[in-house]
């Protein structure tokens, strides 16, 4: 079989949200698709530095992050960016305009500023530290990588995203992030001078959406959501029932 270029989104793909944890299969179909001369990258919406922490475990230390706005080869960082700065400003200026707490992430580590006090009391993960700074301005910041919009499921509907992108990752907080995987998979490509018609996609929710692209192969999980598996070429098992070893099998990548 020809080289594929594999790229997995990490939470509910690759990572059980049951177990908190790659499951054992999952390793083992790494492991294979590896032994197979198979190339192996992460696709995520997390920020870089943390993406390459979470993953040095399973021997990833190549990635598209930051939801396409980031490239990792070898563990070595090659580019990042932040959101567009005008839109992302325009955004944060409505919410203080409707009364909304926020948080900002600017810089490549798991901290957030925020000027609200409210703030660490409206969000019970903190997996990102929060700083307060009272004189906080959102005009000066630059880059900003990831806006926080504590919110519970369903109220986003009274927030205007205009020119911003988002996903939801539990029942109270909204992430305002890149969501163009597909952008930092073609970068990816380029740099490796190898041809898109050979990536694989693994994918299970919202923001993978983009990257289930006609131009090369995609796997939705079983835990996916609707529109992934609409758009899928293979919808595999529960990442919790073997889906990733039963996908890679099925699509030749590896031997039972």
């Amino acid at each position: 079989m020809r080289r594929k270029y594999c790229f997995f989104d990490y939470d509910g793909t690759l990572r059980s949200r049951a177990l908190d944890a790659v499951p054992s299969s999952a390793r083992a179909a790494l492991d294979k698709l590896r032994e197979a001369g198979h190339f192996i990258a992460l696709a995520t919406g997390r920020l870089q530095s943390d993406a390459l922490e979470v993953l040095a475990p399973c021997g990833i230390d190549t990635m598209v992050a930051d939801g396409g706005n980031s490239i990792t080869i070898d563990g070595k960082l090659v580019s990042i960016e932040g959101m567009p700065l005008a839109p992302t400003r325009d955004f944060v200026h409505r919410l203080d305009g409707d009364g909304w707490a926020w948080a900002v992430n600017h810089e490549n580590r798991r901290v957030c500023l925020t000027r609200d006090e409210r703030y660490a009391g409206l969000v019970k993960n903190l997996y990102y530290t929060p700083i307060v700074d009272p004189q906080l301005d959102i005009d000066r910041l630059d880059p900003i990588y990831k806006v926080f919009v504590p919110c519970k499921r369903g109220a986003e509907e009274a927030i205007d995203f205009t020119g911003v992108t988002w996903a939801r990752y539990s029942d109270e907080l909204v992430y305002v992030e890149p969501t163009h995987k597909s952008r930092g998979i073609r970068t990816m490509m380029g740099l490796l001078d190898a041809p898109v018609k050979d990536v694989v996609v693994f994918g299970d929710g919202s923001n993978d959406i983009e990257m289930f692209r006609p131009e090369w192969t995609c796997v939705a999980m079983g835990n996916a959501i609707p529109e992934l598996k609409e758009r899928a070429d293979l919808v595999t098992s529960s990442v919790d029932d073997d889906g990733i070893w039963n996908a890679c099998v099925k699509l030749g990548l590896i031997d039972k």
